[in-house]
């Protein structure tokens, strides 16, 4: 790891300390190059054909392996709008 603190240091350790596997797998499709270019080709599509969205949300979800049976507060989700999205810089 270059530039940057080591994921063992106790700062470090001390800024993740409240993660669960779900923020884990967030942070990490975050920073996936790949993800990210699907995520915005998804996107794009559904700009361009709105129509499409819950089958372009859910091609999202099924290719990355995304599943969320529970929405906020305990919920069951309704849609597929439940999908980690890319954070904007």
């Amino acid at each position: 790891m270059s530039g940057g603190s080591s994921w063992r240091s106790p700062s470090t350790a001390d800024q993740y300390r409240d993660h669960d596997y779900a923020d884990f797998a967030q942070e990490f499709l975050n920073r996936n190059a790949d993800y990210c270019q699907d995520h915005a080709d998804t996107m794009a599509r559904i700009a361009a054909f709105p129509q499409t969205e819950m089958i372009q949300r859910e091609g999202l979800s099924r290719r990355w392996g995304l599943s969320f049976p529970h929405g906020p507060a305990g919920k069951p989700a309704r849609s597929a709008r439940a999908l980690v999205a890319r954070r904007r810089a």
